[in-house]
Formats: C-alpha cells, structure tokens, sequence
C-alpha cells in the first residue's frame, strides 16, 4: 500500500527488493512508506491476504519475512 491505496506488486522480487506499480497514485514519490502488511489510511493487508494471494498459509508468510525487516506491532511497539 502506497498513500493508503493498494498498489500491484511487479516483477519479481530480487534481494529483498520489490517493485510497485504507482501508476494510479500521482501523490507517490521515491522515499515514500510503503505497508506491505498492516494498515495505511482505510486500507487493510493481513497476513492472511498475503497467503490467499500467495497459495499458502499466512503462518508461511509470517516466518517468511527475515530479521532485518523492521516490525511494528499494534501499540506502536517495535521488536527487535
């Protein structure tokens, strides 16, 4: 999600980048936040959406994601 708004994933994803199609979003600019699971403005990704886009289980996208990607847990807590 970009500025709240779904934005597709394109390509593939290559050491620990990903490329999105902004297109439909003339606000988005390079350096700007982008949630690939959580909550931005009235827009929702959860772990499970992941999954069902993926094929899988979102218990395999959760373990998914390496230790250098930071987390924000609800609270506004991160872990480290």
């Amino acid at each position: 999600m970009v500025h709240g708004k779904h934005a597709p994933i394109i390509g593939a994803n290559a050491m620990d980048s990903t490329m999105v199609d902004v297109t439909d979003i003339p606000e988005a600019a390079a350096w700007d936040e982008v949630v690939l699971m959580g909550r931005q403005g009235d827009c929702k990704i959860t772990a499970h959406d992941l999954a069902a886009w993926k094929g899988t289980v979102s218990y395999e996208v959760l373990v998914g994601w390496r230790s250098r990607l930071p987390r924000i847990h609800l609270g506004g807590e991160t872990a480290d």
